[in-house]
């Protein structure tokens, strides 16, 4: 990896869940951060295997963010892996909720707890796991709910931001809640995917380890060269599809 991170601090939200959880095992066995906290609703459970020397563990109560700002300040890099599922979240509501509202709040009060007095843009790099086919004008509450809250993060005062759409997730550990569907979704498009090359399927690992990547090294870009774009506002924003995520989770480097 290309920079120097020894003085810096990753921040990662949602690290129980799927992707979260590879994330920051990835982070704390080969990142050089200094420190890594790890906030969110409920701790995560590590095995000794995992280095924990590094990490700090933060439980907050997203409905009180106020009470939580000392949490939120002198980080260089912020993973957002905060997700749900209508289903799992028991209403439409909660599920925007939770995918967007806890999200949007905690981005924009790091932003504020981080940003210097001479700049509108905090020294930042917001790292969003969204989904594929996330789109704001969408038809579906959770492609619309994605993609609006990947628009409202483009803008909300970060130097950059990066989203990830990963395909269908591969899932490596059981879920809290199980979804019972996407194991046989898995395995049966699997083998379609594989076939045709559509770079739809994507492993949980391969998501962590992308945007690990992703922090620790400026260099890194999409494929596609239009898809990197400055936002309103300033911010540089990237955004890496199924193929860039699996090109960069599968790589040696």
């Amino acid at each position: 990896m290309s920079e120097n991170n020894m003085n810096r601090t990753a921040l990662v939200f949602g690290a129980t869940g799927a992707v979260g959880k590879q994330l920051l095992k990835d982070v704390l066995k080969n990142g050089t951060y200094a420190k890594v906290v790890s906030v969110g609703r409920r701790p995560v459970e590590l095995d000794e295997s995992i280095p924990q020397d590094k990490l700090v563990q933060k439980t907050v109560d997203f409905e009180n963010l106020e009470a939580h700002r000392d949490d939120f300040k002198n980080v260089s890099d912020v993973f957002c892996c905060l997700a749900s599922t209508r289903s799992d979240a028991g209403s439409a509501k909660k599920f925007v909720t939770i995918d967007q509202t806890y999200v949007l709040n905690s981005a924009k009060l790091i932003q504020e707890e981080n940003k210097p007095t001479n700049s509108d843009l905090a020294p930042v790099h917001f790292l969003y796991c969204s989904s594929m086919g996330a789109d704001k004008d969408s038809m579906f509450l959770y492609t619309k709910t994605k993609g609006q809250t990947e628009a409202k993060l483009a803008e909300t005062g970060f130097e950059k931001v990066s989203i990830f759409n990963p395909g269908l997730l591969e899932v490596v550990e059981p879920r809290t809640r199980p979804r019972l569907m996407e194991p046989i979704f898995v395995a049966l498009y699997k083998p379609i995917n594989s076939l045709f090359g559509l770079n739809q399927v994507n492993s949980v690992v391969s998501v962590g380890k992308a945007m690990h990547r992703v922090a620790e090294d400026s260099s890194i870009k999409p494929i596609d060269a239009s898809k990197v774009k400055k936002s309103v506002i300033g911010s540089l924003v990237s955004a890496y599809n199924c193929a860039d995520i699996e090109a960069l989770g599968n790589s040696k480097q």
